[in-house]
């Protein structure tokens, strides 16, 4: 799992799956902030290479990971690319 920073107050960064692994959350990356904007750092165009899957968020293999819940009520992490960019649905 990626190392997470810390703020001041020793709060972690958020992590995300990395879009690029075979399997979901076998590695762990920080989500960044777009120095443009000042907001978190997305990208409409990459994709997943596999296939999403829910889980628990007690799941320890997680433990930092940005939570989303689906529109099946369901559990699911945040995914990002190498960049620390998050996947986001432009649509």
């Amino acid at each position: 799992m990626s190392k997470t920073s810390r703020d001041r107050n020793f709060i972690p960064n958020k992590l995300a799956c990395l879009n690029t692994d075979t399997v979901q959350g076998m590695n762990m990356v920080q989500i960044q902030i777009d120095p443009i904007t000042g907001g978190i750092l997305t990208d409409d165009t990459a994709t997943i290479s596999f296939t999403m899957q829910p889980f628990y968020p007690g799941d320890e293999r997680y433990i930092g990971v940005w939570l989303f819940q689906g529109t099946d009520g369901l559990t699911y992490p945040a995914v990002a690319t190498s960049a620390g960019a998050l996947l986001i649905d432009a649509t």
